[in-house]
């Protein structure tokens, strides 16, 4: 397995992925895309972020975090963990598996954000993330430590709304306008604008 960052790719830093054939884009342990390529895995990342598709849009949604994002390489030996093999015979292994079993036991191990198909329960895009919209799923409940501070920055004056596209505007009585981008390194930060 190869790891670059989204960044790195961008700005075409990346060496060689031949060989590599499904790539994962990720915030830590929070999988966001597991997608495959039968040609070189970069373009095929490049085309997500020209499109733009859902991936390519939730990166531009969160920007400049998401240049941090990893994005993992895999070869389909890499897959071997995650592909769950039969057998005919109880001492006998079956070990032949496709991009297309490869990709999809990562799915069923990862259950990314936006991979809708062979995965029944994709996690929940974290609020404080751009691009609930892309999910079709509402925000996942904040956290304990991200409701203290939505509670700070309530007592401070400030209000947020979303729009019909999934954006989020944070106002404040004195006229100030930030848009949740502007936000994001407070809240991270646990400090009030």
């Amino acid at each position: 397995m190869v790891t670059t960052t989204v960044h790195a790719i961008l700005h075409k830093q990346m060496d060689s992925t031949l060989g590599h054939l499904i790539y994962v884009v990720r915030d830590g342990p929070l999988a966001f895309y597991v997608g495959q390529s039968r040609r070189d895995v970069v373009a095929r990342f490049w085309e997500h972020v020209q499109k733009p598709s859902r991936l390519g849009e939730l990166i531009e949604l969160n920007r400049p975090q998401s240049r941090d994002w990893a994005v993992d390489f895999y070869t389909l030996a890499d897959c071997r963990p995650f592909v769950a093999q039969k057998s005919l015979f109880a001492m006998q292994a079956w070990e032949q598996f496709d991009m297309d079993m490869a990709e999809q036991s990562l799915i069923a191990a990862l259950h990314p954000v936006l991979n809708r198909d062979f995965n029944p329960q994709p996690t929940a895009l974290p609020s404080h993330y751009q691009g609930h919209h892309l999910t079709g799923q509402p925000p996942s409940a904040p956290g304990p430590g991200e409701r203290i501070w939505l509670n700070r920055m309530s007592l401070a004056g400030w209000v947020y709304a979303t729009d019909s596209h999934g954006r989020t505007t944070w106002q404040h009585p004195d006229g100030r306008t930030l848009t949740d981008q502007q936000i994001t390194p407070y809240r991270q930060q646990n400090r009030i604008p």
